[in-house]
C-alpha cells in the first residue's frame, strides 16, 4: 500500500479518536439530547426560585419527626424579643465604594452588594460596562444563628458609622446589648473587597452566614453557532458551559444530585479545584462541605466573584443549583461558628485573567480551565508568549500571526524530516508497485517485502506523521488560550469583520479560507487514487467544525496550513 494511505488512514483515526473520545466531549463536547432542548432567556421558574431562596443550613437533609421540628412558641418570643432593632434609621439607603478598576453599589439594608461593575471593561454592549450581579440578586447577604435567636441581614437597616471614599462601617443595635458592625473597604486598585461582620455585646455562641444568590450576570453576546448533525456533536453551545460554581479546600464533600443519588468524598486543596455544574446535576442538586476553605467561587466564562476567608479553618459551605432551560441558578452560603476564628472576608470581583489571579497568591489561578492537566502548562506558556508578543504589537490578530511564524519555525526540523521522507516515498512508488504485482495474492509477503524495501532505502513510512502528532498538542493547548483567556476577550482583528478574535468569524472567511488551504495542501502531496474520497472530504468536515471555532483559532490553523503548503512546494521542485 502506497505510503499516503498509511498516513490518511493514521491521520483519521486519530483524529476520529480524538472527538469521540470521552475526555473530549468532557471538555469541548456535548451529547445531543434524545429531544430538543428550547433555549430559554427567562430566569428560572418559579419553583426554582423557591428553591434557591431555601434557608442555607449546612445540616444535610434528615427524616426528622414534627415533635423535634416544633418550637415553643414563649422560647419564640423571647428570642425575637432579643433580635429587635433599635435606632434604626428612618430609610435605607444606597451608597458606592470605588476605585480604579471597580465601582460597587452596597445598599444599607442587610449591608449587602447589589450590583459591581467593571470600570475599565465593556458588557455585551459596548455602549456599557460590565456589571456582574444578576439584577435583583445580592452577594455578601446572610444571618446569624445564635441559640435560638435568628437574625436575617436583610431585615436589618444599618446607620452609617464612619465612610471615606473607599471604607465604611456600618452599624446597628439590636435589643439584648447586640450590635452587628459590618466593614468594607477597597485598595486605591485591583478586584478585592476586603468585608468583616463584628459582632460586639451579650451573644453567646453565634454562627454567622454569608451567602451568595444568582449566577454571574450574563456579559457576553450570545454566539451563533452552525449546527449540523452529527458534526455537531463536536461542538457545543458555550453561552452558559462555564457558569459554574468552583472551590478550593481540603475536608469533606457531600454531592446530592436532582434524583437524589449521593456522593461522599474527602477533597484535598493540593489536588485540584472542585467544580459544580448545575447543567450535570439532573433536576438541580446541592453540594455541601465542611473543612478548611481557601476560596469559593461563582464564575463565568470570562467573570468571577470569590469569598476568601482571611482563617481558612473550620469553614462550612451550603450551595443549591437549578436549571431551567440552558440557565443554570446558583445560591451558596459560608457559614462559620465565631468561636471557631475569624469571619473575615476577601471578596474577589473581577476577570479571570491568568495574571490578575496570581497576583493575589491564593491559588486562584485553579478556577481557570485550560485544557487537560498534563496540556495546562502548555497553555499557561502559549498565553505568557501571546502577553509577551502583545507588548510590542498591539493588534492580537497580528500576534497570533507572529505566533503562527513562531510555531512554524520551532516545528520546521519536523516538517523537513517528513518532506525528505515522503519524496523518499515518492522515489521508491516504482519498486513498490512492482512489489504489489509480484505479491498481489499475499498480502503478509507484500507486507515483509516492502518493509525490507524500506529499511534498505532508510525510509521511514511514517514519518510524515511526526508534524502533525506535534501539532495536536499545540492545538489543544491554544484552543483554551485563544477562546476563553481574559486577554482575548473582545480583541478586534479587523474592523466591521473580526471584532473578537475569541468568537467564531461572523461572515466564516476564515473557515472556507482554512479548508481551502487544507484543500491545497493535501491535494498536493495525495498520489493515490484510493485517497481521493479523503481529498475531498475531511476540508469540508475542517470547514464546518472550525465555523464554531474561534477565529483567533481558525486563523492560526489557516496561517500553518499556508506555510506548510509553501514548504511543500519548495520540496517538490527541488
Amino acid at each position: 500500500m502506497d505510503k499516503n494511505f498509511f498516513i490518511a488512514i493514521i491521520l483519521t483515526t486519530l483524529i476520529i479518536l480524538i472527538f469521540i473520545s470521552p475526555e473530549y466531549h468532557k471538555r469541548f463536547g456535548k451529547e445531543i439530547p434524545t429531544d430538543p432542548v428550547l433555549e430559554s432567556t427567562e430566569t428560572p421558574l418559579s419553583v426554582d426560585k423557591k428553591v434557591k431562596r431555601a434557608p442555607f443550613i449546612f445540616d444535610e437533609p434528615s427524616s426528622q419527626s414534627l415533635a423535634q421540628q416544633e418550637i415553643d412558641s414563649s422560647i419564640q418570643a423571647e428570642s425575637l424579643a432579643k433580635g429587635i432593632q433599635i435606632n434604626a434609621p428612618a430609610r435605607e439607603n444606597d451608597f458606592t465604594l470605588e476605585n480604579e478598576d471597580i465601582r460597587i453599589l452596597f445598599s444599607t439594608r442587610g449591608g449587602i452588594i447589589k450590583s459591581a461593575t467593571m470600570k475599565k471593561f465593556n458588557g455585551r454592549d459596548k455602549n456599557e460596562l460590565t456589571q456582574l450581579v444578576k439584577e435583583g440578586e445580592a452577594w455578601y447577604n446572610g444571618k446569624i444563628l445564635d441559640g435560638d435567636l435568628e437574625i436575617n441581614f436583610s431585615d436589618i437597616i444599618f446607620s452609617e458609622d464612619t465612610k471615606t471614599y473607599n471604607n465604611i462601617v456600618l452599624k446597628a443595635d439590636l435589643t439584648g446589648n447586640r450590635t452587628i458592625n459590618r466593614e468594607f473597604s477597597l485598595d486605591e486598585n485591583g478586584f478585592i473587597l476586603h468585608a468583616s461582620t463584628n459582632l460586639n455585646g451579650s451573644w453567646e455562641s453565634p454562627v454567622l452566614f454569608f451567602s451568595w444568590h444568582g449566577p454571574i450576570n450574563n456579559t457576553e453576546e450570545k454566539i451563533k453557532m452552525i449546527r449540523i448533525w452529527p458534526l455537531s456533536m463536536l461542538t457545543r453551545d458555550t453561552s452558559t458551559a462555564y457558569n459554574k460554581v468552583v472551590y478550593l479546600g481540603q475536608g469533606d464533600r457531600t454531592t446530592i444530585s436532582g434524583s437524589g443519588k449521593e456522593k461522599t468524598e474527602r477533597i484535598y486543596s493540593d489536588e485540584k479545584s472542585q467544580k459544580i455544574d448545575a447543567g450535570k446535576l439532573k433536576n438541580g442538586g446541592q453540594d455541601f462541605f465542611a473543612g478548611d476553605l481557601n476560596w469559593y467561587a461563582v464564575r463565568n466564562k470570562y467573570f468571577m466573584s470569590a469569598a476568601i476567608p482571611k482563617e481558612k479553618m473550620r469553614w462550612k459551605v451550603s450551595t443549591i443549583c437549578s436549571l431551567s432551560g440552558i440557565e443554570k441558578w446558583y445560591d451558596f452560603s459560608l457559614s462559620k461558628q465565631l468561636s471557631d476564628g475569624s469571619t473575615d472576608l476577601d471578596i474577589y470581583i473581577g476577570p479571570i485573567s491568568y495574571d490578575t489571579l496570581k497576583s493575589y497568591n491564593e491559588n486562584l489561578t485553579e478556577i481557570m480551565e485550560l485544557s487537560w492537566s498534563f496540556i495546562r502548562p502548555i497553555s499557561i506558556a502559549f498565553l505568557w508568549l501571546f502577553k509577551k508578543i502583545h507588548t510590542f504589537i498591539p493588534n492580537w490578530g497580528l500576534v497570533i500571526i507572529v505566533f503562527s511564524i513562531i510555531i512554524k519555525f520551532a516545528l520546521y526540523p519536523l516538517s523537513h524530516k517528513s518532506f525528505v521522507s515522503m519524496r523518499k516515498m515518492s522515489a521508491l512508488q516504482p519498486q513498490i508497485n512492482e512489489l504489489r504485482a509480484k505479491h498481489k495474492n499475499n498480502p503478509a509477503n507484500l507486507q515483509k517485502a516492502t518493509m525490507a524495501l524500506y529499511k534498505k532505502e532508510g525510509v521511514n513510512p511514517f514519518g510524515g506523521c511526526l508534524p502533525m502528532l506535534f501539532q495536536m498538542p499545540v492545538f489543544f493547548a491554544l484552543y483554551p488560550v485563544i477562546g476563553r483567556s481574559f486577554e482575548l476577550r473582545q480583541a478586534m482583528f479587523f474592523p466591521h469583520w473580526i471584532e473578537d478574535l475569541s468568537r467564531p468569524d461572523p461572515f466564516y472567511i476564515l473557515p472556507l479560507a482554512m479548508g481551502i488551504s487544507m484543500f491545497l495542501q493535501m491535494k498536493l502531496t495525495t498520489k493515490d487514487p484510493n485517497q481521493k474520497a479523503m481529498l475531498y472530504v475531511m476540508p469540508v468536515v475542517m470547514v464546518f467544525l472550525f465555523a464554531n471555532f474561534s477565529s483567533g483559532l481558525t486563523l492560526y490553523w489557516f496561517l500553518f496550513n499556508v506555510m506548510s503548503f509553501m514548504q511543500q512546494k519548495i520540496h517538490v521542485h527541488k
